[in-house]
């Protein structure tokens, strides 16, 4: 692969997340597969760094979930198991859902107007997959920071890295643009019109759909 860490004079912290987040990137995107291995050698010869923080960055991975760490070896990708998938989106319906009420109940004019701006964005700009997904989720984001609860919002990014690779294989290549831009349409108009039920009723919507479309790929996957 292109990708590489420069061997640049910078602090030993600021290499290891260079690798940690080149190395999480390449498993959300599924650039490595489930199931293939990590080694450390040859993963330091290909990033350009010593095996120091490539073991680092793969023991933070393992914290995650994301891989299986040997020690003196390197790792192994996780599989993507559904019964994980099911329990992270189930709790982020909890506190998404939670959070969008909470958006919805008091929420200023000045958040609903930047939310409207994003979906305008969402609906006509040209952009790649990799914006259209970080576009959704700023669009999100920008709705549950608007509830006053911090502590939540912390909850809700920490748990969107936990799901992001499993939501990345829900989406697939084709972002379905016209479907995301309608789900989140209606999180506009429940918060605009301070309806509680119908904005968690809108979180809900795309989770449980991620939900569904994963679903039928695994199961596709244990038959063949």
């Amino acid at each position: 692969m292109a990708d590489s860490i420069s061997p640049l004079r910078q602090p030993v912290r600021s290499i290891e997340s260079q690798v940690y987040e080149l190395i999480r990137e390449r498993i959300v995107r599924a650039e490595y597969a489930p199931g293939s291995k990590l080694l450390l050698v040859p993963l330091s010869e290909e990033l350009q760094v010593s095996t120091m923080p490539v073991r680092s960055a793969l023991k933070r991975l393992s914290s995650e979930g994301l891989v299986v760490y040997r020690p003196h070896k390197g790792a192994t990708i996780e599989p993507l198991e559904l019964g994980a998938f099911l329990e992270l989106q189930e709790i982020r319906i909890a506190i998404e859902g939670l959070a969008a009420r909470a958006c919805a109940q008091q929420a200023p004019r000045s958040v609903i107007a930047e939310m409207r701006a994003i979906l305008k964005e969402l609906r006509n700009g040209v952009l790649d997959l990799e914006e259209l997904i970080a576009l959704e989720w700023q669009g999100y984001l920008t709705c549950y920071r608007a509830s006053g609860m911090p502590r939540l919002v912390d909850l809700i990014l920490e748990h969107g890295r936990l799901v992001e690779r499993y939501s990345r294989a829900a989406i697939g290549e084709v972002f379905d643009r016209v479907t995301s831009a309608a789900e989140y349409s209606a999180l506009i108009d429940a918060c605009d019109a301070r309806d509680e039920d119908a904005a968690q009723r809108a979180v809900e919507s795309g989770l449980r759909r991620h939900i569904k479309a994963l679903s039928a790929q695994l199961h596709d996957r244990e038959r063949e």
